[in-house]
C-alpha cells in the first residue's frame, strides 16, 4: 500500500502533507489553494486563470532567468499548474539536490508576485491564444456541455477561461483585480502545501516551515452550505469527431463527493477480464474504451462522470450502456473483502508507478491511492438513475451553436431511450473457477535469439519491439492489442503485467511476472497471434480508426506529434522483432527462446538490425484557424559522443528558446524546444503553435534563433557550460520509475553515460551544433 502523508497545521494556518521518500532521486512540491474559477467575481470571468499565468511571471526575489517559470526548465526539472473549479494548484519536480531552490522560488511567486503591467497585456494575448484553442478542445467543450445539464450552483455556468474580450483593455483595473483576488484567497490559512522528497520527515517539515514563513497570513472563510446540485435536461452535443456518451451523477454528500474511493472504482471500470463490464460492452460492439473525471462544484458537492467512447451514438446503444452501467453499479456493493483487496491493490500498483509528481497531483485533484478507510458504500449510494443526467456527443445534427459560458457549444434535446435488456451477472477477480492459463511449449527447435540483462532481484520481464528498419504501424499494433486484450487482463489478475504501448515513437510488447506466469503467458501470446480471426480484425480496424479520429480531435501541436513516427520511419509489410529478458535465471531464459521460436513473426538478434542513417529535418505544419509548426532536427552521428552533445545543446536552447518566442515575441500559447528521441532516432524538436504568425513566419523566428545561439554558444562562459552539463548529469541519471518503465527505457532510450560529459567541451558542442544544423 502507498504510505499515507503526515499531515500536519503550521501556525500561520498552513496545512503540510510530507511524504519523505528516500528511493526516489527526484522530489515533488505541489501548492493547492482553496480558491478557483469559481471564487473569482463575476466582473472578472478568467480572472482566477489569469493570476494562475500572472504568478509565473516574476516575483520579488525571483525575476528575469532565476523565476521558477525559467529556472526549473534550466536545471532540468517540470512544472506546470492548474486552475480548476473550486482550487488551483502549482506543482514541479526537480532533483533532490535542488528541491529547496525551487520551493524557495514556489513559495515567493505566491507569496510576492510583481504582476507588473507590462507582462500582464502580454499574458492576456497567451490567454487569448489559448482560449482560441480551447474553443475546438473536445474535453473542454463537451465537459461545458455536461455541466449545463445541471443546476443549483450558479458558478457552474460561468466563462472560466477568459479572453482578450473579457479582460478588456483597462490594464491597471484589471491588475486592481488581480491583486484583490490574490488577496482575499492566497494567504497560508487558505493553502495546503504537499512535499514529497528523498528526505527525512523532521528535514521537510523544517523546510516548509522555514520558507513559507513569507506567506501573507489571513483567517479561513466559514462558506454556508452550498446549494444542491440539480439535475435538469439531457442534452445532445454536435462535435467533430469521435462519438462519446457521458453519464454524469450529482453528488451532493460529503463523502459521496470525496475522491478517496475513485481509484477501487476506476480499477474495477477498466478491467478487462471475461465477465467485466468492458467486456460486455466490448463484446456487443458498444464501445471502446471508458474513463472517470471528477469535477468538484462546492464543499460537498461534486459531479462524476463515466466517459464512454462509443462506436454508433445511436440513441439505442446510449441506453445499452446506460443499463449495462447501472446493474455493474448495483453488484458492487456485494463484492467480497478479499475482491475489493485484489481490485485496490492493482490500482495501487498503477498509482506507484507515476513519478513523484504525477503521484502528488493524483493525491491532490485526481486519484488518490486506495485505501480500507474510503467511503466506499457512500460513493456507490449515490450512483444512482434519479442523480444521473445523459449528455451524447455526435458527430451529426443540427443544432446551432451558441455562446455558453464562452465557448461555442451546438446542444439539442436528448430523449433517452429505454433498454429491455436483462442484467447479467458481472464476475469480480479472484474467483475460484478461473483456471490457469496453459502452458503449450513448441516442439524442440532452433531457440530464437533473446538478449538477457541478469539485472538484480526483480521480477522478470520479456520485451520485444520491432527492429529499427522494421517499426509497427499504428494499424499493426491496434491488432496486436486487440488479440491480446483479454490475456492481458488475465495476465495482470495472475500479479503479472502484459502491454502493447508506443514509447519515443517504437510500440513494444511488454510481459512480466513470476517465471512460470511468463512461460504461460507467452505460450498464450504465440496462440492467440496465430489464429487471428476475421471478427478480430474488425474491432482492431475500427478501433484504429476511431484512434485516428480521435488524434484529429487533439490541438493541433498533438496532432502533429502523433504523425512523426511514421513519417520518420514509414512502416513496411514485414516486421522483424528483437526480443530481451530482464531478469530471471537461465532456465527462464532458455524456456522463453525456445517458446519464443513460435512466436508468429521472425525474432533477429539485435546486431542484425539495419541501422537508420537518414538525417534529413522533418517539417509537419498545420494551417486550421491557428498555425502550427513542429521542426525535428535529427541527429546523423548515433554515437556516444554526439548523442551527449545533442542532450547538452537541447539543454541550453530550451530555456532561450521560450524566452525568446513566448514571452519576448509572444508567439501564442505554444513555444517548446527540446530533445526528443523518436522511433530510433536522437534529435531536437520546435513546436511553435500561433494565432496571429504566418507558418512562415514561424520558420523564420525558429531560424532567426538558432542564427542567435550559433552566435551565443561560440561565447559561452565557462561557469553556464558547466550549469548546464550538471543539470544534464542529474537527467540522465537512471529513471525513479518502477522496473517496467526502466527496461523500456533501458532499451528503447540509449541514455549515452553521463560520466562522458567530462570530456565534453565548448569546441565539441560547437562542433555538433554544426552537424546538427548544417544549413544555418
Amino acid at each position: 500500500m502507498p504510505q499515507p502523508p503526515v499531515t500536519l497545521r503550521l501556525a500561520s494556518g498552513l496545512q503540510l502533507k510530507l511524504l519523505a521518500d528516500a528511493a526516489a532521486p527526484r522530489a515533488a512540491a505541489l501548492m493547492q489553494i482553496d480558491a478557483g474559477s469559481h471564487h473569482e467575481p463575476s466582473a472578472w470571468p478568467g480572472l482566477a486563470h489569469l493570476l494562475e499565468h500572472m504568478l509565473f511571471r516574476g516575483s520579488r526575489a525571483f525575476d528575469d532567468d532565476q523565476r521558477l517559470m525559467n529556472w526549473v526548465p534550466a536545471h532540468g526539472g517540470r512544472l506546470n499548474a492548474t486552475t480548476r473549479e473550486t482550487q488551483t494548484h502549482f506543482f514541479f519536480e526537480i532533483d533532490g539536490e535542488r528541491f529547496a531552490d525551487g520551493l524557495a522560488r514556489l513559495i515567493d511567486m505566491l507569496a510576492a508576485p510583481l504582476l507588473a503591467l507590462p507582462a500582464l497585456a502580454q499574458e492576456v494575448e497567451v490567454i487569448e491564444a489559448e482560449y482560441r484553442l480551447l474553443c475546438k478542445d473536445a474535453d473542454t467543450l463537451c465537459e461545458a456541455a455536461q455541466q449545463q445539464a445541471f443546476d443549483g450552483i450558479a458558478a457552474m455556468r460561468r466563462f472560466t477561461i477568459g479572453n482578450r474580450q473579457a479582460f478588456g483593455e483597462d490594464m491597471p483595473a484589471l491588475r486592481a483585480a488581480l491583486c484583490d483576488f490574490h488577496r482575499r484567497h492566497y494567504h497560508a490559512a487558505n493553502m495546503t502545501l504537499w512535499l514529497q522528497a528523498p528526505l527525512p520527515l523532521d528535514t521537510l517539515r523544517q523546510l516548509a516551515e522555514r520558507l513559507t514563513a513569507t506567506l501573507p497570513g489571513g483567517d479561513v472563510v466559514l462558506q454556508a452550505e452550498p446549494p444542491r446540485l440539480i439535475p435538469q435536461a439531457d442534452r445532445r452535443l454536435c462535435l467533430p469527431g469521435l462519438p462519446q456518451l457521458r453519464l454524469t451523477f450529482a453528488l451532493n454528500q460529503p463523502d459521496a463527493a470525496a475522491r478517496d474511493g475513485l481509484r477501487l472504482l476506476d480499477a474495477l471500470l477498466q478491467d478487462e477480464a471475461p465477465g467485466s463490464l468492458m467486456a460486455l460492452l466490448r463484446r456487443e460492439a458498444c464501445c471502446d474504451g471508458v474513463r472517470l473525471q471528477h469535477t468538484p462544484c462546492a464543499e460537498g458537492r461534486a459531479l462524476l462522470t463515466f466517459i464512454f467512447s462509443v462506436n454508433r451514438g445511436s440513441a439505442a446503444e446510449a441506453a445499452r450502456i446506460e443499463s449495462a452501467l447501472l446493474n455493474w453499479l448495483r453488484q458492487l456493493p456485494s463484492l467480497s473483502a478479499a475482491q475489493r483487496e485484489h481490485y485496490m491493490r492493482r490500482g495501487n500498483q498503477d498509482f506507484m508507478r507515476l513519478p513523484p509528481l504525477d503521484q502528488l497531483r493524483a493525491r491532490a485533484f485526481g486519484l488518490p491511492p486506495a485505501t480500507e478507510d474510503a467511503p466506499w458504500t457512500a460513493c456507490l449510494a449515490a450512483l444512482t438513475a434519479g442523480n444521473l443526467r445523459r449528455l451524447l456527443v455526435t458527430p451529426e445534427g443540427t443544432a446551432t451553436p451558441r455562446i455558453l459560458q464562452g465557448l461555442p457549444l451546438a446542444l439539442a434535446p436528448f430523449v433517452a431511450a429505454h433498454s429491455a435488456r436483462i442484467a447479467p451477472r458481472y464476475r469480480f477477480y479472484p474467483h475460484s473457477d478461473a483456471p490457469p492459463l496453459p502452458l503449450m511449449l513448441p516442439a524442440e527447435r532452433e531457440r530464437a535469439p533473446l538478449a538477457w540483462h541478469s539485472d538484480g532481484d526483480h521480477p522478470p520481464v520479456l520485451l520485444l519491439r520491432p527492429a529499427p528498419a522494421t517499426p509497427l504501424a499504428s494499424a499493426q499494433a491496434s491488432l496486436l492489442t486487440s488479440a491480446l486484450r483479454t490475456l492481458a487482463a488475465e495476465t495482470a489478475h495472475q500479479g503479472g503485467y502484459l502491454g502493447v504501448t508506443q514509447s519515443h515513437g517504437v510500440w513494444t510488447l511488454q510481459l512480466s511476472g513470476d517465471a512460470p506466469l511468463l512461460g504461460r503467458a507467452l505460450s498464450q501470446i504465440n496462440q492467440r497471434l496465430t489464429s487471428l480471426d476475421d471478427a478480430l480484425k474488425q474491432e482492431a480496424a475500427l478501433s484504429w480508426q476511431r484512434t485516428q479520429l480521435r488524434t484529429q480531435g487533439e490541438i493541433a501541436v498533438r496532432r502533429l506529434a502523433a504523425q512523426l513516427p511514421e513519417v520518420l520511419t514509414p512502416p513496411g509489410d514485414a516486421v522483424c522483432w528483437q526480443a530481451t529478458l530482464f531478469a530471471g535465471d537461465a532456465a527462464l531464459h532458455q524456456q522463453l527462446s525456445r517458446l519464443l521460436s513460435a512466436f508468429p513473426a521472425p525474432i533477429i538478434a539485435a546486431q542484425d538490425a539495419a541501422m537508420i542513417t537518414d538525417a534529413r529535418p522533418v517539417i509537419l505544419s498545420d494551417e486550421d484557424d491557428d498555425r502550427t509548426l513542429l521542426l525535428f532536427y535529427p541527429l546523423s552521428d548515433s554515437s556516444p559522443a554526439a548523442r551527449l552533445a545533442l542532450r547538452l545543446l537541447a539543454q541550453l536552447y530550451a530555456p532561450r528558446f521560450f524566452q525568446r518566442l513566448r514571452v519576448e515575441l509572444n508567439i501564442g500559447y505554444v513555444a517548446h524546444c527540446a530533445y526528443h528521441r523518436c522511433a530510433d532516432r536522437d534529435g531536437m524538436l520546435f513546436a511553435l503553435q500561433s494565432p496571429r504568425c504566418s507558418l512562415a513566419q514561424l520558420q523564420h523566428y525558429t531560424h532567426e534563433f538558432l542564427q542567435q545561439m550559433r552566435q551565443e554558444l561560440a561565447v559561452l562562459n565557462d561557469t553556464a557550460l558547466q550549469q548546464a552539463k550538471q543539470t544534464l548529469a542529474q537527467s540522465l541519471q537512471p529513471s525513479a520509475g518502477d522496473y517496467l518503465q526502466r527496461t523500456r527505457e533501458s532499451l528503447l532510450e540509449q541514455r549515452p553515460d553521463a560520466a562522458a560529459l567530462a570530456a565534453l567541451d565548448l569546441p565539441a558542442l560547437l562542433d555538433g551544433q554544426r552537424r546538427l544544423f548544417p544549413s544555418i
